[in-house]
């Protein structure tokens, strides 16, 4: 009996240890589960407050250029829409909302400090911010209650008008400079941007030792080249950078007018439709000017005009010997400040070439067209958008800055 008893008694206490190891061990697990939890619901609610500091500052920073106290404003409402933990995120305008100017060279932002481009963003949970700190689910258990969680975001606006816009999503090269001849300034743009939207590594490319003078240069290809071989020597280089939209997608073709026959070499043109093109130089009379097959100067003719647009339905330019082109664009209606417009279904090939030179006063659009300047052209337009640009020779671009299309639109930097 004593024996029994003994072995009975023995078997309890180790029955008792055993339940006391499977508490503990479920308590262990019960904790980590529940570290795990709290862990994820703390990175999800990071990944909300970071939506909301990008949705923020991109909404900042494209009021910037216009208003800097709307721009805090809008930061503020936009990021209102956003949820963290179930809550609409709440921005205190002085303690979470920043406008500065954003150095992309060194990529520091300073905030309060001219020029303003940019608004930078802190999205919080944390002891102090207008939400408080995270609570936690699990963690209180252990005496741990809250999380402080933030993020932030910068966006920067572009300011500057595009001088230049080279709409291919993929040429290799979308811009080609060929150094040869007395200019090496291929491309003058002080007060507006260089785009080029390809996505080639080498959408950039270049012959001798020719180079761009502009004050910013955006390729969306990862371009490193342009950054160490000379072509652009100063200015704000962006690579990787986002797409331009075509800013004149929605400018519609114009009525094709009264059918016109050219005048004699040296006569005075007038609006309407040429279908047969345009071969002789002569005076355009102000309007609009809808031809096809073209304009093709040989010799010494010379077209010019004065609120003039020039509509390529098919056919391109060609320009050559002492051949020019002299025109200002419309100053009101549909096409105030177009020169040329070519249209979007004609990939006809603009090749400006002569002595004299293509000068002009308005916007220069061939978006499907694929234009080269040799000899000694020296463009000044508003803005050239065209598919791709090649500039050979003396050729070169003169910005002068007048009547930019605006790209204003914001893109996250940090």
């Amino acid at each position: 009996m004593t024996h029994q008893c003994k072995a009975e008694t023995s078997r309890t206490r180790l029955h008792g240890v055993a339940t006391v190891y499977v508490v503990v061990i479920m308590l262990a697990m019960l904790a980590v589960l529940g570290l795990a939890i709290d862990t994820g619901y703390v990175f999800l609610t990071a990944h909300q407050l970071q939506n909301a500091a990008d949705a923020a500052a991109m909404a900042g920073a494209e009021k910037v250029p216009f208003s800097t106290s709307q721009a805090v404003t809008d930061a503020v409402a936009a990021a209102a829409t956003n949820t963290a933990a179930k809550s609409p995120v709440t921005l205190t305008a002085a303690n979470d909302v920043f406008i500065g100017y954003y150095d992309r060279a060194t990529q520091t932002f300073s905030a309060n400090t001219a020029p303003y481009n940019s608004c930078k963003v802190i999205a919080r949970r944390t002891t102090g911010s207008a939400n408080g700190p995270l609570p936690l689910l699990f963690a209180p258990i252990f005496g741990i209650t809250t999380s402080e969680v933030s993020r932030q975001a910068i966006a920067m606006n572009r300011q500057l008008g595009a001088a230049i816009l080279l709409l291919s999503p993929n040429a290799n090269p979308a811009l080609m400079l060929k150094g040869s001849g007395s200019t090496k300034e291929k491309i003058v743009a002080t007060n507006g941007a260089v785009v080029v939207n390809s996505n080639s590594s080498t959408a950039v490319q270049w012959t001798g030792n020719p180079y761009i003078t502009a004050s910013e240069f955006d390729i969306v290809g990862n371009d490193t080249a342009v950054a160490t071989g000379g072509v652009y020597p100063s200015g704000g280089l962006l690579l990787n950078a986002p797409v331009e939209p075509d800013p004149l997608a929605a400018l519609p073709a114009p009525p094709t007018g009264i059918t016109q026959s050219q005048p004699a070499s040296g006569g005075t043109f007038q609006p309407g439709y040429y279908p047969n093109g345009i071969s002789v130089g002569g005076t355009l009379s102000p309007g609009i000017y809808y031809i096809e097959k073209g304009i093709s100067l040989n010799g010494n003719a010379a077209l010019s005009g004065t609120g003039v647009m020039i509509y390529l339905a098919s056919g391109g330019i060609s320009l050559n010997g002492n051949t020019s082109i002299d025109i200002s664009a419309p100053t009101s209606g549909t096409y105030a400040g177009i020169s040329y417009f070519e249209a979007r279904t004609n990939s006809s090939p603009v090749d400006l070439r002569g002595t004299t030179g293509f000068n002009d006063t308005g916007t220069l659009y061939f978006p499907a067209g694929d234009v080269t300047l040799r000899g000694t052209p020296n463009s000044y337009g508003n803005q050239l958008i065209a598919n791709t640009l090649t500039i050979a020779g003396d050729g070169a671009i003169n910005y002068d800055g007048r009547n930019p299309i605006g790209r204003h639109g914001a893109y996250i930097v940090q």
